[in-house]
């Protein structure tokens, strides 16, 4: 098709001003929802994944194989022995930025009269102050100082439910993996306000030395957890540590943390689902509308098509025409879309919005759109690819046109 149809193309739609504002307003709005989803969605997932990764504690975590496929309780006794050595291992690891134990036990939290029953976490605080969403859940008191100390800080939940606050003294009570009683006095140094209610309703922490002198398990651990530096391979990294436990003679399992994230993996395809349906409503919206112009512009030029065929205008030039007409508005609408989606993004990103606590959530956050090259591809093909569609069946049916009839139409 030469440059010639083109222009006369452009020319067409600037005729026809009120129409093409209409349709190409109608792209620039389907451009703009397409990314901008795509932007929060992409927003939503990271923050998942940050919130999931520093709730673990690290990206890796070395397990008892014993330890896979069981409940929470029957995995409590299944320890690995010296973490040490399994920390060793995991730092050869360029990569890693750290590895920490963690003991995880359960029991109940007494506080006078008052009890209920925790899920709780032994940690080395140092560590897990670098790596995790503890240091930030501070609600009042403060952090551990004292890795030695029997120290515990609990949950907001946790603490309303016993009455207790940062220094006051509870006790703590487990089952041993042995199946013996035991229980340790500890001084309350922080109540925490955890992002997600359930944990934050059962959350115990304790140093890692104390928890090990309550569960006779010193020197072991529930599991080693590796934090990875930003932007290593995840994949790689676990390979890479299985063949190094496996060198080494060690029985230990690596998961990763998409092994552990069953709601992030769920809230993945909720959304998947979501932004493919609102794409379809949006491709469907902008069809008709696409559509329902070009057919009122056939009819509209009937006599103007009658006119380009009597004088000799091959057929396929007569649709070649409204094509090009509907590829104009595409890439055009497509363009416009794009500089007013950017504006957009960087006005909802400055103004900070808040956003409510999700679902089981304590802790709301702000509204921010993610840039996404690839959305924005995808929405300029996706566009103008909706607007030659569109266009088909106009252009077929001006192409079919009696020269005799059109010219005779009023």
């Amino acid at each position: 098709m030469s440059l010639r149809w083109w222009r006369l193309a452009a020319r067409n739609l600037l005729r026809h001003r009120r129409r093409t504002a209409l349709t190409g307003s109608i792209v620039v709005v389907g451009f703009v929802a397409t990314t901008m989803t795509a932007g929060f969605v992409a927003q939503t997932f990271r923050s998942l994944a940050e919130v999931t990764i520093r709730g673990l504690g690290g990206q890796l975590r070395i397990v008892n194989p014993d330890a896979l496929g069981k409940t929470d309780e029957e995995a409590m006794g299944l320890l690995l022995d010296d973490w040490e050595g399994l920390a060793r291992i995991a730092r050869e690891d360029p990569n890693v930025v750290q590895a920490m134990p963690r003991l995880t036990f359960f029991g109940l939290a007494v506080k006078g009269e008052k009890s209920a029953a925790y899920l709780g976490t032994g940690t080395v605080p140092a560590l897990e102050k670098r790596a995790s969403l503890t240091a930030d859940s501070v609600a009042s008191g403060s952090f551990f100082a004292d890795p030695r100390a029997d120290d515990v800080m609990l949950g907001g939940g946790l603490a309303r439910a016993i009455g207790a606050g940062p220094g006051d003294l509870v006790t703590v009570m487990t089952t041993t993996p042995d199946g013996g009683l035991n229980a340790v006095d500890a001084n309350v140094t922080a109540v925490l306000r955890y992002p997600i209610k359930e944990v934050d309703d059962r959350l115990l922490f304790l140093t890692y030395e104390s928890a090990a002198r309550l569960l006779k398990a010193e020197g072991k651990a529930s599991a080693v957890v590796v934090l990875l530096r930003d932007g290593a391979d995840l994949e790689t990294a676990a390979s890479g540590l299985r063949e190094r436990l496996a060198r080494a003679g060690r029985r230990a399992s690596v998961k990763t943390w998409l092994d552990s994230a069953a709601f992030y993996k769920q809230v993945q395809l909720l959304y998947a689902a979501i932004f493919l349906f609102t794409g379809l409503v949006l491709a469907t919206v902008v069809v008709l509308a696409a559509a329902n112009t070009m057919t009122m512009a056939v009819f509209e030029r009937t006599r103007e098509i009658g006119t380009l065929l009597a004088i000799g205008t091959d057929r396929r030039d007569v649709r070649r025409l409204f094509l090009a007409e509907g590829a104009i508005l595409g890439v055009g609408g497509s363009l416009l879309g794009g500089a007013a989606s950017l504006l957009l993004r960087a006005a909802l990103n400055a103004a900070r919005l808040p956003l409510p606590p999700p679902p089981g959530g304590t802790v709301g956050g702000v509204l921010h759109v993610d840039l996404i090259p690839l959305a924005y591809l995808i929405g300029f093909a996706l566009m103008t690819a909706t607007l030659l569609a569109a266009s088909w069946w106009p252009a077929r049916r001006a192409a079919r046109l009696d020269p005799v009839k059109a010219l005779a139409h009023v």
